[in-house]
């Protein structure tokens, strides 16, 4: 038995089996392949401190020194960490997680079950499908977890933002501190109810427009044009750039019938990233927690494990028992 599964390979995932290596915990993380949502590596050296253990990353090789994403270098370098660990991956599907007595019973497709005293679920999400019309469609950028990256591509541009969630509104008031003229198209009012919505109104190089519906996406190898209804007329829109944010689908199936999700499906967890049922945490973007990026959930997947670890220590006895 193990004293911890991390169910995931993403960010979050990731920095939790980094902090168990660092408090040596019997752990193992499975996951479908070991990586997440993650950009090419940052130029600068850094240092981080995981659990006890100090690790460093060196600057990446000339033909990187562009890329400048932090996070994503963590990551990198967590990755290169973990495939030094012998038996502590397992590259499979986990099917069901199940209670079995004080602990879990996890479930693989073609490695059969594993047990655990306790679990960390770090599974992800994934955008949801915007359904965009037109053949330029294809070239609409998904915001997907974080503005941020996007950023540094916008700067003199217009730059159109169709937005369903709150995330999106941000978005639109990060681009347009770089951009020329920043559309911002929402399906509802509901979204501009809200401090972020009206300092977009005080943005004068945003223009907001409420329910409105995208007609056509026009553009070969780039978007050129979005064809929108609004207001009872159709206008034929030129942008640089489009974007769109219709909200995360989150991978959190496999606890559904254990823990409380939220009303999206998210599941819900403390300010110790612990779920509803002893033993069992969730760390990253399947959780409630506020946070798009990779930053961020090496910082929850951290927690995560810290309170784990804590879960543990506090149970000696059956620890004991079980090693």
């Amino acid at each position: 038995m193990y004293d911890l599964v991390i169910i995931g390979g993403g960010a979050a995932s990731q920095s939790a089996a980094m902090y168990a290596i660092g408090k040596q915990i019997h752990f193992l993380m499975i996951c479908e392949k070991l990586g997440g949502r993650v950009e090419d590596v940052a130029p600068t050296e850094h240092d981080f401190t995981l659990g006890k253990m100090l690790v460093h990353y060196d600057a990446p090789d000339a033909q990187d020194e562009e890329q400048h994403l932090i996070g994503s270098s963590a990551v990198h370098l967590f990755e290169r960490q973990l495939t030094t660990q012998r038996g502590r991956i397992l590259v499979d599907r986990v099917t069901a997680i199940e209670r079995d007595g004080d602990g879990f019973r996890i479930v693989t497709e073609q490695h059969g079950a594993r047990s655990s005293r306790a679990v960390i679920v770090a599974t992800g999400a994934v955008p949801r499908e915007p359904g965009l019309p037109g053949k330029g469609a294809a070239h609409v950028r998904i915001l997907g977890h974080a503005a941020t990256t996007h950023t540094s591509n916008v700067a003199g541009k217009i730059v159109a933002v169709i937005g369903m969630t709150e995330q999106a509104l941000y978005a639109a008031a990060e681009m347009a501190q770089l951009a020329r003229h920043v559309y911002l198209l929402t399906p509802t009012t509901t979204l501009l109810d809200s401090p972020i919505g009206a300092a977009l109104g005080q943005l004068p190089n945003i223009q907001t427009l409420a329910r409105a519906q995208i007609i056509d996406v026009v553009g070969t190898g780039a978007v050129e044009e979005l064809v929108v209804e609004h207001a009872g007329r159709t206008h034929r829109i030129g942008v640089d750039l489009a974007f769109v944010d219709s909200g995360l689908q989150p991978r959190s199936n496999l606890v559904q019938s254990l823990v409380e999700l939220d009303e999206q499906g998210f599941i819900k967890v403390d300010d110790q990233n612990a779920t509803t049922v002893p033993g069992l945490f969730a760390a990253g973007d399947v959780t409630d927690a506020l946070g798009e990026q990779v930053l961020i959930a090496i910082g929850e997947g951290a927690r995560a494990a810290m309170s784990a670890h804590r879960y543990l220590l506090e149970r000696p006895l059956v620890r004991q028992a079980n090693r």
